[in-house]
């Protein structure tokens, strides 16, 4: 009888300890899981950010990256986008071949969807329109920039903020 009970103390014990390593284990998998998932969302993060910035990685030619800067800088006031598309088509008529026009607007506008502040693609463009552009094209460029901020009325302060970036960074 005392053989008994000590086999059944014996058992209870060892299913005791197997519930505990078995809780320490599902403890140790879902820090594991919790971890992944940070690192997962670090990875999304990352490469959503590589995603934003992939149209306008994708520019080469000047006058196309103007666009975008330009629609970029028309995106601080969405209600007037229309008429910022107006002044650019009018402005960049001389600039780019007539059928290629409504091409370069449309990839302009999708390229600057994703921009978040205006400010992006004069960094990103700023090596490209100091190569390729001439003072003459510069000065052109920012007026067109201006003419685009007042579309619709008085400028916000994020167009007045960009504009200021981009007289520095091109006539510096």
């Amino acid at each position: 009888m005392a053989f008994l009970g000590i086999l059944v103390a014996a058992l209870s014990g060892a299913v005791i300890w197997y519930w505990r390593f078995k809780m320490v284990r599902e403890v140790g998998n879902e820090i594991i899981d919790s971890v992944e998932r940070m690192r997962g969302a670090y990875k999304r993060k990352k490469f959503r950010k590589q995603a934003e910035v992939a149209p306008l990685a994708s520019i080469a030619d000047p006058a196309i990256a103007a666009v975008a800067f330009f629609f970029c800088l028309a995106k601080e006031k969405p209600m007037y986008l229309d008429a910022a598309k107006n002044v650019v088509r009018n402005r960049m008529k001389g600039i780019i071949r007539p059928g290629d026009m409504d091409e370069v607007l449309l990839f302009g506008e999708w390229a600057s969807k994703n921009v978040t502040s205006p400010e992006d693609p004069i960094r990103r463009f700023r090596d490209l329109w100091i190569k390729a552009l001439g003072m003459h094209e510069r000065q052109q460029l920012i007026g067109i920039a201006e003419e685009v901020a007042e579309a619709g009325g008085e400028r916000t302060k994020e167009q007045e903020y960009a504009l200021q970036m981009l007289r520095r960074t091109l006539m510096n």
